[in-house]
């Protein structure tokens, strides 16, 4: 585990994602995402029975902060009821009510993605959509730029907002899923990418796959700026909170773009030279002593 928080470097994500948060936030949050990520290691390697027992632990680490986590029970949940209490200190409560809910269908979707692991499913584009928006872990990590802000409730529940949310989700996905793809392929755990599916049920080649990735990146970029040009007025009062806001929204993708060439997780010490390149060359496929291909984080 200690190998995964080294490499990925999630508190420079914090730092390029939330650059206008201050200390006190931004102490909380970095808490908060090496354990999502600590979290996503985890998920990735259990079978579905664990992983439900270990999502029930979180959400009821989340629920009841106060109370005292079993001693039998995965660590990871007294890690996330320490966290969560920390967080309380500095979101409001309305982000933290959206937050909980967040991470719920976060949770529950990771424990959807062991049960496919465990039968080997691959889902087609129209089903993977739906549950990799919640994998990713997006829409919690963009709560996070509420915490401090004055938004009414309505703002939330406006059909733009919605829009501009999920377009920049999905050009999360789009970015992780290419990102990553060359470390899952060669450990044999791939089947929860986007660019696996492209070419197993659009019958796609590798670089056509990528191709339709980078065309889908486009569209949802446009959609963004489109959506951005007609944002409704919700008042004097609201209006800065709500421009920082947007600028948030954005600025969360181009960091987490950055992030993934500038960390070591995906492409290690040649993110920066593949960044300038945009070439990739696929890794061996690791196998262990059994011949079987490595799937471990």
């Amino acid at each position: 585990m200690q190998r995964v928080i080294s490499n990925g470097e999630f508190s420079l994500l914090c730092f390029l994602a939330y650059p206008l948060e201050n200390k006190d936030v931004l102490r909380v949050v970095c808490d908060y995402m090496n354990l999502l990520f600590l979290l996503d290691e985890q998920f990735d390697i259990m079978a579905p029975r664990e992983a439900q027992q270990l999502a029930a632990a979180l959400q009821d680490a989340v629920c009841n902060p106060d109370k005292a986590r079993p001693a039998h029970e995965n660590v990871l949940g007294e890690a996330l009821r320490q966290v969560w209490k920390s967080m309380s200190k500095v979101a409001s409560v309305a982000a933290r009510g959206r937050l909980i809910q967040s991470l719920e269908s976060c949770i529950t979707a990771l424990v959807q993605q062991a049960k496919d692991r465990a039968l080997d499913y691959i889902r087609n584009i129209d089903e993977y959509l739906p549950v990799r928006r919640e994998t990713i872990g997006a829409n919690p990590a963009l709560i996070i730029l509420e915490f401090q802000l004055n938004l009414p409730e309505r703002f939330f529940e406006d059909p733009v907002i919605q829009r501009l949310n999920n377009a920049c989700v999905d050009l999360i996905v789009l970015s992780n899923d290419l990102y990553s793809y060359n470390v899952e392929q060669a450990r044999g755990d791939e089947g929860h990418n986007i660019v696996t599916i492209l070419m197993q049920h659009e019958h796609l080649t590798l670089s056509e796959a990528v191709a339709w990735i980078g065309n889908h990146a486009s569209k949802c970029v446009r959609n963004f700026l489109n959506d951005l040009s007609h944002v409704p007025y919700f008042g004097e009062e609201y209006q800065a909170d709500v421009d920082r806001y947007l600028d948030g929204l954005g600025n969360w993708v181009r960091g987490h773009d950055c992030w993934n060439f500038e960390s070591g997780r995906y492409f290690g010490v040649q993110g920066l030279e593949i960044q300038q390149s945009r070439k990739v060359v696929l890794l061996p496929q690791q196998r262990n002593q059994t011949g079987d291909l490595e799937t471990s984080a």
